[in-house]
């Protein structure tokens, strides 16, 4: 027996002598360069390109903020909309449903040229949008009309806020703007996404069973999965969990359908299954209360400065006064811009939890890894490191993938692990 079993401890060590190395075969790198080798160096210029281009977009949205709000203020336009409301409305709450919608109505005439060229003529350049110009600025309207709406609500709940607070606005008004964002979760299912893209069950079959059962198998209780036409508005494929409670719902859209295998959209809808298991909605929103509170107070900084300054000019009388609006608006913009890093980062952590979520539901790294070569389309192929870590709210495709070659060279089967690396594109 002693003998035997000598002779048994030198095979294992053997078969691991020889394994070991085997077990080390796979490359994660370079299976990830066989899939990003696929995507041609125009695709990933144009990509680039539209990348690129928002971040300028991105920049010209603060400053036309900060030169709109100077208009306002400097032309005492702000203020004789503040005196307009003041004279046909009593309850300072109502006014705000005066002030608003004209605020809204100029904002929306004097900055039609960048909206136009970001949410129209951009999304044409590169390639990404289908709507005609007369379907897209009907949108605009419609989405216009939605937004005066819920802003007005909004804009009265906030400065109601700040004169029963007053210096301690900004920490009421940061938790306002948390129950307002959950507010507005739990209608836009039912009330506002409908206006804009008809949401019908998918069809039924295998593909929609499989992602049934990915979610009853992690404790979603749903019995349906909606199709949206987004090919209406564009060709990027995409889902999403949208809704809180009881108008929680998954909706995939008709170019994922269209243009990704079985597999793959199986892997799209388990990342968003996976927002959904992991409670993302709720705990953005708790991470978002410290980034807003940071914002909140610091814009109450700059605004109080300001309007020691130039107040008396601007015929603002103080903080809680609407004609200084647009002031409060601008500010909260440049302040946001500078928090947008951080932002990004808390998306882009619950993006990545989700990726992996869908990795591990599905046991199929390669349908993630070529669904993420679709998404090249619009976020670039492989950013720099200060891009994917400060300005990418999800992970880049490069990441994507490699963490699914990553995930396959530690959980497969060495041979399979093999077969399907030669099997990649």
């Amino acid at each position: 027996m002693l003998r035997q079993a000598k002779w048994l401890t030198r095979g294992a060590f053997l078969f691991l002598l020889c394994a070991g190395p085997t077990a080390q075969a796979f490359d994660i790198e370079g299976a990830t360069r066989a899939y990003l080798s696929s995507t041609s160096a125009e695709a990933i210029a144009n990509t680039d390109g539209y990348v690129n281009t928002g971040y300028v977009i991105m920049l010209l949205d603060t400053v036309a903020a900060v030169l709109f709000a100077w208009l306002l203020l400097a032309r005492g336009w702000s203020r004789r909309w503040r005196e307009l409301a003041e004279r046909k409305l009593k309850a300072p709450f109502a006014q705000a449903f005066i002030y608003v919608p004209i605020y809204a109505l100029v904002s929306s005439v004097l900055l039609f040229p960048l909206t136009w060229f970001s949410g129209f003529y951009t999304e044409h350049k590169f390639g990404l949008a289908t709507q005609s110009f007369s379907s897209w600025f009907g949108d605009f309207l419609t989405e216009g009309l939605v937004t005066t709406v819920l802003f007005a609500l909004f804009v009265g709940l906030l400065y109601m806020v700040i004169r029963r607070t007053r210096d301690n606005w900004w920490a009421w008004g940061s938790g306002l703007s948390i129950g307002f964002m959950l507010f507005a979760l739990f209608i836009s299912p039912t009330f506002i996404d409908p206006l804009f893209n008809e949401y019908r069950p998918m069809d039924e079959g295998p593909l929609k069973e499989r992602i049934l059962s990915i979610a009853r198998a992690n404790g979603m209780q749903t019995d349906d999965v909606k199709q949206v036409d987004a090919s209406r508005q564009t060709n990027r494929v995409s889902a999403n969990v949208s809704g809180l409670f009881g108008t929680a719902r998954i909706a995939l859209n008709d170019n994922l359908l269209n243009r990704a295998d079985a597999d793959s959209v199986e892997a799209v809808m388990a990342h968003e299954i996976g927002h959904y298991v992991l409670n993302h909605q709720i705990k953005m929103m708790l991470a978002l209360l410290p980034i807003l509170l940071a914002i909140f107070f610091f814009t109450n900084l700059i605004f109080r400065a300001l309007l020691q300054r130039k107040g008396e000019d601007w015929g603002v009388r103080g903080i809680d006064d609407y004609a200084g609006f647009p002031l409060l608006a601008a500010i909260l913009t440049v302040v946001g811009l500078l928090a947008t890093p951080v932002f990004q980062r808390v998306v882009y952590t619950q993006e990545y939890e989700a990726d992996l979520f869908a990795i591990n539901a599905t046991q199929n790294p390669d349908a993630w890894a070529k669904v993420a070569l679709l998404t090249a389309e619009y976020r670039k192929l492989e950013p720099s490191d200060f891009e994917e870590n400060w300005f990418n709210h999800h992970p880049s495709p490069y990441m994507r993938i490699y963490m699914a070659m990553r995930w396959k060279a530690e959980h497969l089967p060495q041979d399979e692990v093999m077969e399907k690396t030669v099997a990649a594109p």
